[in-house]
């Protein structure tokens, strides 16, 4: 079972923070369609919209994948979601992805005749079932520093709770008596140590990797680090990948203001950071990337 198509896609994926914004938006610069109505991060609200369908469905989140492992091993209700994406994936739903000028030029995605791919961190944990969707999809997986990464969770998770107490304190200055629907604020409580989101970068690319390992999908594996520091051919290199026409060096340079060399080791300018660095350095996957040094 499959979804034909004029052209496969193109999946980006990789742990949250890992990168895979910054890269999504150059290869969008160059002409990959990654959705019309898309998120700030560069996500594609359609393809996001699923992907956490699926996981809201076993009971699991974004901070808790573990679910999924037992819903990839169910054959029959991973044909069942096979089934019903192939379904959703030929309706006019589809035009939320498309656009209507895309929509009423192409008819369908099955028509649809440009690179065309889309970047969801959720993907890692839901490649499985996309790649049955789409045998011949290309993957871009992209890998960084997972003291980066869990640095990287713990700024953005304190950010987001700080923001959503704030509100939550302004609703009850304004209205007073607080009700049942509003206790307590959303936001991950794992990703708010270091410790915690490291483990999670641990489950993403373990899910990641049993995954690449089980395909033959043409992929680039990309680590974050080395993209910043040499971002012109590594950007030429995944373009000519993606199907697009092989950008000048005029025109790479034009994207390139988005890229900060900086933060290829920036996250090891704290010496909390750095102790943590010297704890988990030796583990698994840190030493598989090389990471370890």
């Amino acid at each position: 079972m499959s979804f034909a198509c004029a052209r496969e896609p193109v999946i980006i994926v990789g742990v949250p923070r890992s990168g895979t914004t910054l890269i999504s938006e150059l290869l969008q610069r160059l002409g990959l369609f990654i959705g019309h109505s898309i998120l700030a991060d560069k996500e594609a609200k359609y393809f996001y919209s699923v992907n956490s369908q699926i996981l809201r469905s076993i009971h699991a989140y974004w901070d808790n994948p573990s679910p999924v492992r037992f819903l990839i091993s169910d054959s029959r209700r991973v044909e069942r979601i096979v089934e019903d994406l192939e379904a959703d994936l030929r309706s006019f739903r589809i035009t939320n992805y498309l656009g209507w000028k895309n929509y009423v030029k192409f008819r369908s995605l099955a028509q649809f005749d440009m690179p065309w791919g889309w970047k969801d961190p959720q993907n890692v944990l839901t490649l499985p079932i996309w790649l049955r969707v789409f045998p011949k999809a290309k993957i871009v997986y992209i890998v960084r520093n997972g003291v980066a990464v869990a640095n990287s969770l713990v700024a953005m998770q304190s950010r987001v709770i700080s923001k959503r107490l704030e509100r939550n304190q302004a609703r009850v200055r304004r209205w007073g008596a607080r009700s049942k629907e509003r206790i307590g604020v959303k936001g991950s409580s794992r990703c708010l140590t270091l410790e915690g989101s490291f483990s999670l970068w641990e489950e993403y690319v373990t899910q990641a990797e049993e995954v690449m390992n089980s395909v033959n999908n043409e992929r680039r594996v990309i680590k974050y680090e080395e993209f910043l520091l040499d971002s012109a051919d590594h950007l030429r290199s995944l373009a000519r990948f993606c199907g697009l026409e092989p950008p000048g060096s005029a025109t790479v340079h034009e994207h390139l203001d988005l890229v900060d060399a900086t933060k290829a080791t920036s996250f090891l300018q704290t010496a909390a950071l750095v102790r943590f660095h010297s704890e988990v350095r030796m583990s698994r996957w840190m030493e598989h990337y090389g990471y370890d040094g």
